[in-house]
């Protein structure tokens, strides 16, 4: 069996078509995508509608949370009081794009979704199970990842949020992060994972980076007349809330230029 998992696609319409073009050429039996379907992106009501209307399984993020309930902040930490106050912006103007019909489907959303295959356990939430706006640490002692295992009661946990792609292996299981469809994870592309169950041996994970062509985004970033800033975000691989996803200096040069 083969299970696909995408995350964190924000709105990124573009991005979530090259996505899923790459997905139907592997021939997975499941799609499931871990949240954060709207805000920093321009297409946000075109994503809800693709991903309701598909076989996509789905949990709710944070985003999608608060869009659902409009309320005005997601819990997310920003790089400076700068890009909070153009994230709060950018949410007001989502949660005008979405429709009655899809607020009530992104608050229906669950929180978690649990598989059984070849006696493994995979769970699957958007930041870390019981809080949809945390993330997995990054770098952190063996021992703090052997702890959000045994807390999961799973063999793999599936968890997004963060937007970079992790596979940690530990004695006890795994957990992977197939970082972002559309929000910066690799300039100008995005990221998934595939989890393969071979007849013997351990599950295998694979992971995926490809690119969009901007001009449609850029179009809808036009249109909408705001966000910007996060139009550079998904150009040069920086997270729409302000922190780099790459050391390499020539992203950042080009960010310093604009």
């Amino acid at each position: 069996m083969k299970i696909a998992f995408i995350s964190d696609i924000h709105g990124n319409f573009s991005a979530l078509k090259a996505a899923m073009n790459v997905l139907k050429s592997k021939k997975v039996d499941l799609i499931v995508s871990l949240g954060d379907l709207v805000h920093y992106g321009p297409m946000p009501s075109e994503v809800v509608e693709y991903v309701r209307n598909s076989e996509i399984e789905c949990v709710q993020g944070n985003c999608d949370r608060t869009i659902a309930r409009r309320r005005q902040s997601t819990g997310e930490e920003y790089e400076n009081p700068h890009w909070r106050n153009k994230a709060a912006d950018f949410l007001k103007w989502t949660s005008d794009q979405i429709t009655p019909s899809q607020r009530k489907w992104l608050k229906n959303l669950p929180d978690e979704l649990r598989f059984q295959v070849e006696k493994k356990t995979i769970l699957c939430v958007h930041g870390l199970p019981g809080t949809q706006a945390a993330g997995l640490p990054e770098d952190a002692a063996a021992e703090i990842y052997d702890a959000i295992l045994a807390r999961s009661g799973s063999s793999i946990l599936v968890c997004g949020f963060t937007h970079k792609p992790s596979i940690i292996r530990r004695p006890d299981g795994l957990i992977i992060n197939p970082g972002s469809v559309g929000g910066g994870s690799i300039p100008s592309g995005g990221t998934a994972m595939i989890l393969s169950f071979p007849e013997e041996g351990e599950p295998e994970v694979e992971t995926l980076q490809y690119t969009y062509s901007l001009k449609d985004i850029q179009a809808g970033y036009r249109d909408a007349g705001i966000g910007e800033i996060f139009l550079n975000c998904l150009e040069l691989g920086r997270d729409q809330r302000g922190n780099w996803h790459t050391d390499d200096p020539k992203w950042r040069q080009q960010w310093a230029e604009l």
